[in-house]
């Protein structure tokens, strides 16, 4: 079975994909040129020629954004009537911090309240960049994310890990793919939407574990 069902549903119909980005900075497109160049924006691009019936795209991204606040914009992303929300979260949680037990309970609270919804799911972990690798908690938070998502049967974009093999690739170096420590610029924002779009038609056909 489809790991996406009702993105696949879509891909094989007439009706659009109605897609939700939700997250903080990176959603937001901190550090792009224009929003054209944001990854939620290329990730639509990208999408497009596999749905006959069009892919519209709400970005719900705010800079900043923790667990905290991210749980008190779910209305929003419910207002939209998703088929397919990209939730990529749990960075800032690190840097503020956010407690992690209090992580982990909103954020399985937020999956809960989507899922209800009957909306595809799909989360995105943290970056790889020089201001979260000098963070010694990392590593816990990002393994309570994916811990998360195995218990709730979501599947897990796996960011760090694509950030970190482009750099070791050559394709780009830490400080190339986040110029300021932190966010991207429209080459990273290119590579990731490229990379979360195919992925995720991937998942819609069964086919990526």
């Amino acid at each position: 079975m489809a790991a996406l069902p009702r993105t696949s549903a879509r891909r094989s119909g007439r009706q659009v994909l109605r897609l939700v980005a939700f997250g903080s900075s990176t959603t937001a497109g901190v550090g792009a040129s224009a929003p054209a160049h944001t990854y939620p924006a290329v990730m639509r691009a990208t999408l497009l020629p596999a749905f006959p019936g069009g892919v519209s795209l709400a970005n719900l991204g705010i800079g900043g954004d923790t667990c905290l606040e991210m749980d008190d914009r779910l209305d929003a992303v419910l207002a939209a009537a998703p088929d397919l929300v990209v939730w990529q979260t749990g960075s800032n949680d690190v840097a503020r911090p956010v407690a992690l037990p209090r992580f982990a309970e909103l954020t399985r609270r937020g999956l809960d309240r989507l899922a209800a919804a009957g909306a595809d799911l799909v989360l995105m972990d943290q970056q790889y960049s020089s201001a979260l690798e000098a963070l010694p908690t990392l590593p816990d938070y990002r393994a309570m994310l994916h811990r998360i998502a195995a218990e709730a049967g979501v599947p897990v974009f796996p960011r760090y890990e694509r950030m970190r093999g482009w750099c070791g690739s050559g394709r780009f170096t830490i400080e190339t793919l986040s110029p300021d420590g932190t966010h991207m610029g429209d080459a990273g924002y290119r590579a990731l939407g490229e990379a979360v779009a195919l992925w995720l038609l991937g998942k819609a056909r069964g086919s990526v574990p």
